[in-house]
């Protein structure tokens, strides 16, 4: 376990296991003896206003807060590590927070979705950078790549290894370039796709 400063983020696709792997690290620096907070915004909240919980059910105390002002309030400069769910749903400030907590001899573990389900960079929520931002500042990347492309055809799933989000209306067809850009949900909106099975916009 490195324990030097650094920005770590985890990427991947929806139902990749992001947040499962975010829980994880930030216990085994727990563990080793270091204070942690976890930061997630509020717009992210899906399963409990008080945790972040993978789609799995795994489950960490959090504080829920609304824009990158509110998180600096509660933010206490003493810990060692730092634990971000979702943060591409803050502004683009967050990544400059991230880069003073590690030049202060911190530790950042981000997880989140580097790309939305058009299949672009993910926008910050002030649209002034985007996710690939964390991707130049990063120390560590790691790219899950465990979701499978769940697309039936004939009653034959493709399962073949993820590398896009589909995002659906209520009428069961991919949503429309021109809808809005962030929308919570999971397995009722959005499903993994390959390249093959993704409809490209």
């Amino acid at each position: 376990m490195n324990s030097n400063p650094h920005l770590e983020i985890i990427v991947g696709t929806m139902f990749s296991g992001k947040t499962k792997r975010l829980i994880k690290r930030i216990r085994q620096y727990e563990k080793a003896g270091n204070r942690v907070q976890v930061f997630e915004p509020k717009k992210a909240i899906r399963y409990d206003p008080e945790h972040i919980v993978s789609h799995d059910g795994l489950k960490r105390k959090a504080f829920h807060v609304e824009n990158v002002e509110e998180l600096r309030g509660i933010y206490n400069p003493s810990i060692k590590i730092m634990g971000l769910d979702e943060p591409e749903l803050f502004e683009s400030e967050i990544v400059d927070f991230c880069i003073e907590h590690v030049n202060n001899g911190g530790i950042c573990v981000a997880a989140f979705l580097l790309k939305d389900c058009f299949d672009n960079f993910f926008k910050f929520k002030d649209r002034k950078k985007d996710t690939s931002e964390f991707v130049r500042v990063a120390d560590i990347v790691t790219y899950l790549k465990t979701a499978r492309c769940n697309y039936e055809d004939n009653g034959i799933i493709c399962n073949v290894e993820s590398t896009r989000v589909q995002r659906f209306g209520l009428d069961g067809k991919p949503d429309s370039i021109d809808s809005p850009l962030v929308l919570v949900g999971a397995k009722e909106r959005y499903a993994p796709r390959c390249r093959k099975h993704y409809q490209f916009y």
